[in-house]
């Protein structure tokens, strides 16, 4: 049977097959310009929006923010400010917690965290610059008639030790004491009313912290179990194929580590706090 074919088929299948081809083209355009889009750099972006996302967490002395004026205080924000007023854009605070601050970099909530202590968990999914800002001992604080002074000594089913929920004292208190009940708080002033009301024997940071906490309360004093677990805190950023806000960053945290100015945005949130910086130890690893 011989198939008689109208003239106006071929035509018609040119057509169809220049609109399939033009669409296959717009979805690579979009595609192309999405990709393009989502590989900026995190510094170009900094540059584009005029602003830089440092993540704080209500964490006296790294951060504090004034429940009346909203204004944040506190060694991180006194570092972001410095890192924006260098960079020529305005310094941004985003609201994170110690356990969610990698996730907000994953997800480009913020462009870096500041003071947070590196593990090698974290170093799996962010980068580090490399360069500390500070350096600190894991405390205790305690009642004034309490008399452990080694880790071994906690390790029993009546202590009861609060720390705050993801962070590096979590995950070392955790691994280190499987007697002792561990208590999880969100927050540092969970910590302490935890410690006021009975509900824990101790509380568990990084002496920075709890010179403030110690303030605070009457029946208290800060105790460093032996073998004493020192770590440093650095700044952490999204990993990514462009490394200038990392290397920037590393050349900045040493030039702000020498030149004594974490050690001074330490003391002056002390300061602020009524507490007379030489009753705590330094954060500079050469003063302690």
């Amino acid at each position: 049977m011989t198939e008689h074919h109208s003239g106006q088929t071929i035509p018609r299948c040119l057509a169809r097959t220049a609109r399939i081809v033009a669409a296959v083209l717009l979805i690579l355009a979009l595609a192309t310009t999405g990709l393009r889009a989502d590989s900026k750099s995190t510094w170009d972006m900094i540059k584009e929006r005029g602003t830089l996302r440092i993540g704080v967490v209500q964490a006296e002395p790294y951060a504090f923010s004034d429940p009346i004026t909203k204004q944040w205080t506190g060694m991180a924000p006194s570092y972001g400010r410095a890192l924006a007023e260098a960079l020529g854009v305005k310094p941004e605070f985003v609201e994170v917690t110690w356990g969610t601050a990698v996730a907000a970099l994953q997800a480009n909530k913020i462009d870096l965290m500041p003071n947070l202590s590196v593990t090698p968990q974290r170093a799996t999914a962010v980068e580090y610059s490399n360069a500390p800002l500070s350096y600190s001992a894991l405390a205790l604080l305690v009642h004034q008639a309490t008399t452990v002074t080694t880790w071994d000594e906690l390790d029993k089913p009546e202590t009861r030790i609060a720390v705050s929920q993801g962070s590096s004292e979590d995950a070392y208190v955790t691994q280190r004491l499987k007697k002792a009940q561990i208590f999880r708080f969100g927050s540092y002033s969970e910590d302490l009313a935890a410690f006021q009301n009975g509900t824990v024997t101790a509380v568990a940071l990084y002496h920075p912290s709890l010179v403030v906490l110690a303030s605070k309360v009457d029946d208290a004093k800060i105790v460093v179990p032996k073998p004493v677990r020192s770590t440093f805190s650095d700044t952490a950023v999204r990993r990514e194929p462009d490394k200038t806000l990392r290397d920037w960053l590393t050349t900045t945290n040493i030039y702000f580590y020498n030149t004594g100015a974490s050690q001074q945005w330490y003391e002056q949130f002390l300061l602020a706090r009524g507490i007379d910086p030489k009753t705590s130890p330094s954060i500079l690893k050469e003063q302690q």
